[in-house]
């Protein structure tokens, strides 16, 4: 057997993956670049997920990552780091395009619901619960927050869609149901009794006036 390339054994040293395993991960996961890949000894990867370049799989003191099948990771520099604490991603959840950065911490775990969408600079801190089709979007970092699942993106009527985080700041502690939306203003904090006047938690309705109802609210 010939001796290990010194770079991978760089690589398994620190916790990842050869490039020639990260490789191997074909043809249930399409890795687009294994050379600029990281990815843990302790992640597992559902079959049909995109990875693009540069994204980064860590695990660290315990912690997991399990990402289900068809979730697309990129375009962008997309970071995911568990530690002490598990961070699962759903089916079809897309992180990416843009940079995304997903963190847990020892008892604070992020859970990632199929068909979320984070994107365009968004940060998700532990402990998190994104459910079904919710979304993060922009430059807009998250702790402690509960958004409720629904509709994905594509739902027609907005009130059944997941709940939607967007624009730019910071947000924590804060729970949001279906069909609820918040848009940060810049350096907006959720939880600082300083600026929740910079904060409006509204109907995702009032930004889609025109859109259809398929059924009464509870």
């Amino acid at each position: 057997m010939p001796p290990e390339d010194a770079s991978d054994a760089i690589r398994r040293a620190a916790g990842f993956l050869t490039v020639g395993e990260v490789a191997a991960l074909a043809p249930g996961v399409s890795v687009l670049d294994s050379g600029s890949t990281l990815v843990g000894a302790d992640v597992l990867i559902g079959s049909g997920t995109v990875v693009y370049p540069g994204v980064v799989l860590e695990t660290r003191d315990g912690g997991r990552i399990t990402v289900g099948p068809g979730v697309r990771l990129g375009p962008g520099a997309v970071t995911v780091l568990a530690v002490g604490s598990d961070v699962t991603i759903g089916d079809a959840a897309e992180l990416g395009p843009g940079s995304v950065t997903v963190t847990s911490a020892v008892g604070a775990p992020v859970r990632i619901g199929a068909a979320v969408r984070l994107r365009g600079g968004a940060v998700v801190e532990g402990p998190a619960s994104l459910g079904r089709g919710s979304q993060v979007l922009g430059s807009v970092a998250v702790r402690d927050v509960v958004l409720d699942g629904g509709g994905g993106h594509t739902e027609p009527d907005p009130d059944l869609r997941g709940a939607v985080v967007k624009g730019a700041g910071r947000v924590r502690g804060v729970r949001l149901a279906v069909g609820e939306v918040v848009a940060v203003g810049d350096l907006a904090d959720i939880g600082d009794s300083t600026r929740t006047s910079q904060i409006r938690i509204e109907r995702q309705r009032a930004h889609h006036p025109d859109a259809p109802r398929r059924r009464a609210l509870d």
